[in-house]
């Protein structure tokens, strides 16, 4: 997992993130696919406890196969008792967060890029987290989920002063580590492709595949990863094509060759390992432009900035250039304005705190929206 937030609940400190020091599976006794369904169930538990659930991991047996049942099993149980309760979403909240959902899903079928502010301006302010929420999942193909904490304490990224945390959604990154298994029927050539928590196969010899099965448990971060494979079931031969990176949009690409004649049965088990390590310092910078409305914060990690409206109205006309990378390790980042009336600051500098991400904050007071250029550099 990506080094956790701490994040301050109601009274004193209260570690959370999608997984907290307790989800870390021993990786001394398991294997990254065991840990993967371990810290998988652990955040499913987590879920239920918080939306009232009784304790059942069977409810999610679509998420783990036989053999990893009890690491599933674990992981579950462990969520579950250390997740507070929260009450029940609203129907505003519910309509909110389905609409944002609906949007979401549909701009990702259009290969349209991941934009929640363009319409998130017309959700009633009380509400916009849950419509940011629902076009995350919706956007990322996550299952429809209700009931669960959204900006309702500080240190959720629907809170005004508080940026998003590693593994949530809405943050620009993924987890450290996740797992992801295949199965289908290969003849000759295919590529499976795993982007962010989502799996696809691609029949590239166009001779025949079907998918039989598929789980992803964890995220791709938009960062390098290690990715391994190994074949499970198959008489060929399978590799990893492609590592996650800048030129591929951070996709890994898992080759399945068949050479023989007709087809065969597959099963693959991906695991991967995001680097943990301080990456070393290089200068860059990221000119930014776009039209705000009050408060903004863009959230820079790697090579991409993602704009979240804390009050106002949508961004609008986004656009963003890079030259370099801003690089995973503590930092120093300035930021200057070249057009907009309003105020630009940097509100975090990258951290073990944030994952190490920059957040500037832009604030325009003045009524109405205003048209913003600014320029961050390191």
């Amino acid at each position: 997992m990506k080094i956790l937030a701490s994040l301050l609940f109601v009274v004193g400190l209260f570690a959370f993130s999608a997984q907290t020091a307790q989800a870390q599976c021993d990786t001394n006794s398991m294997t990254p696919i065991r840990c993967g369904y371990y810290n998988q169930g652990y955040q499913d538990g987590a879920n239920d406890a918080s939306e009232g659930r009784s304790r059942n991991y069977k409810r999610h047996s679509s998420k783990y196969t036989r053999t990893y049942e009890n690491d599933f099993r674990d992981g579950y149980n462990a969520g579950f008792d250390t997740r507070p309760s929260f009450g029940r979403w609203t129907t505003a909240q519910r309509t909110a967060y389905g609409t944002g959902y609906n949007v979401g899903a549909n701009d990702r079928f259009m290969s349209r890029g991941r934009t929640p502010e363009a319409q998130q301006g017309r959700q009633n302010a009380a509400v916009r987290p849950y419509y940011v929420q629902g076009y995350m999942d919706g956007y990322e193909g996550i299952p429809r989920r209700y009931d669960f904490p959204i900006g309702q304490y500080p240190g959720n990224p629907g809170y005004p002063g508080n940026p998003g945390y590693p593994g949530n959604p809405g943050f620009p990154g993924g987890t450290t580590t996740g797992t992801a298994t295949w199965s289908g029927r290969v003849d000759k050539t295919a590529n499976v492709i795993i982007s962010g928590n989502t799996i696809r196969a691609v029949d590239v010899s166009n001779t025949g595949l079907t998918t039989t099965q598929q789980f992803v448990n964890g995220t791709l971060p938009r960062r390098a990863a290690n990715v391994t494979v190994r074949k499970a079931d198959g008489r060929g031969t399978v590799r990893v094509l492609e590592q996650p990176n800048s030129r591929n949009n951070f996709q890994a690409v898992i080759r399945i060759e068949d050479p023989r004649g007709g087809a065969d049965n597959y099963r693959i088990e991906v695991s991967w390992q995001g680097s943990t390590a301080i990456e070393p310092y290089q200068r860059g910078s990221v000119s930014w432009s776009g039209r705000v409305d009050h408060r903004v914060y863009l959230y820079i990690s790697g090579r991409d900035v993602f704009p979240q409206v804390i009050e106002g109205s949508a961004v609008q006309n986004a656009r963003f250039n890079f030259t370099g990378a801003l690089a995973r390790r503590p930092g120093s980042v300035t930021v200057r304005k070249r057009d907009g009336r309003g105020e630009v600051r940097v509100f975090q500098q990258p951290s073990a705190s944030n994952d190490y991400m920059a957040v500037i904050e832009i604030y325009d007071d003045k009524g109405g929206a205003d048209n913003y250029r600014i320029d961050v550099s390191w």
